[in-house]
């Protein structure tokens, strides 16, 4: 296998970097002009996805392309958004399919999916977000991408869609929750002590990318990925544990903010001014769903390979590992 991974400077793209080398394949880490990264045993090419002479010249001699390149911000004008996410996959899907490329991975986003109730069940055959507007510029842009890929999909491109949860793995310190804040030694929680977290280890979507290469019949499929929906409030616990530190959980009153985030919404309107936050974003991120993963297991063969606690205390030793010469220098 000679493959391509676009974005392989980034969290998830070492990661599938890392498990591609590993299982023996020749890899391409397309990388962003200017960013210095270390990746063994690949060829690394410096290269911008919105080139389409850089995206032609990385395809050369492959036969498999990982599109993990995205732009990732909380802020920004939409159309850098559009730009990189949006206009740039269309570019990489089609011109892998151009060059003869057999089998192609984009990496998209659970944020595609709409909850339009709490404790609703997610797959892959739920609806599309309809209010991501609401949202912000990149869960709107990834919104776009995917439907870009299925699309390309549906016309006979050989691409498979993979939606991994949030994202978590050695590193880079995991998240707590989808909102929170430090204050005086307690962490400020925006969700309920029920709500699920889909948690997702960067290896595990390496393993379902290597996986979905090498299944022929996953093309035109999109699979999410996930490995557990594991409740705010243990996952706080298991979280302070693998971190060895002491603070103590607040749970926000969910209703209370999102009724406040209206009302900050209408003022900012009033003036033309867009909102720190929105009521949607509010409700999206803590109206609780179950991300089911059996289409991934049944046609992939893929299964979490860690749990939850496991890959925490693994996060946070390599995090401690990292921190070490720093302190003895």
């Amino acid at each position: 296998m000679h493959a391509l991974v676009t974005g392989a400077a980034g969290f998830l793209g070492r990661a599938i970097v890392r498990r591609l080398v590993r299982d023996g394949a020749t890899v391409r880490a397309l990388v962003r002009p200017g960013r210095t990264v270390e990746l063994a045993g690949a060829e690394v090419l410096a290269g911008d996805v919105c080139d389409e002479a850089a995206v032609a010249d990385a395809l050369r001699g492959v036969d498999c392309v990982i599109h993990a390149a995205a732009r990732v911000a909380t802020t920004g004008r939409w159309e850098e958004f559009a730009a990189v996410n949006v206009r740039a996959t269309r570019r990489v899907l089609w011109a892998a399919h151009a060059a003869g490329v057999r089998h192609i991975v984009h990496i998209s986003s659970l944020s595609v999916y709409a909850v339009p109730t709490d404790g609703v069940t997610i797959t892959e055959d739920s609806p599309y977000e309809s209010e991501s507007e609401a949202r912000g510029a990149y869960s709107r842009s990834k919104l776009a991408a995917d439907r870009v890929a299925m699309d390309a999909a549906r016309r006979g491109v050989p691409v498979v869609v993979l939606r991994p949860g949030l994202l978590y793995g050695p590193g880079r310190r995991p998240p707590l929750a989808r909102q929170s804040l430090t204050v005086n030694g307690f962490k400020l929680l925006l969700a309920r002590p029920d709500y699920c977290l889909p948690m997702t280890h960067v290896d595990s979507v390496a393993d379902a990318v290597l996986r979905a290469v090498r299944t022929d019949a996953a093309a035109g499929q999109a699979f999410t990925v996930v490995d557990e929906n594991v409740r705010q409030a243990h996952y706080a616990m298991q979280y302070r544990a693998a971190a060895g530190e002491g603070w103590r959980p607040i749970f926000l009153p969910v209703t209370a903010v999102a009724w406040g985030a209206r009302a900050i919404e209408y003022g900012c309107r009033a003036v033309r001014r867009r909102p720190p936050v929105t009521y949607h974003q509010v409700q999206r991120a803590t109206r609780s769903a179950y991300y089911d993963c059996a289409r991934a297991a049944t046609v992939l063969g893929w299964r979490p390979a860690i749990s939850v606690a496991e890959g925490l205390r693994d996060v946070f030793a390599s995090l401690r590992g990292a921190a070490t010469p720093a302190e003895t220098a």
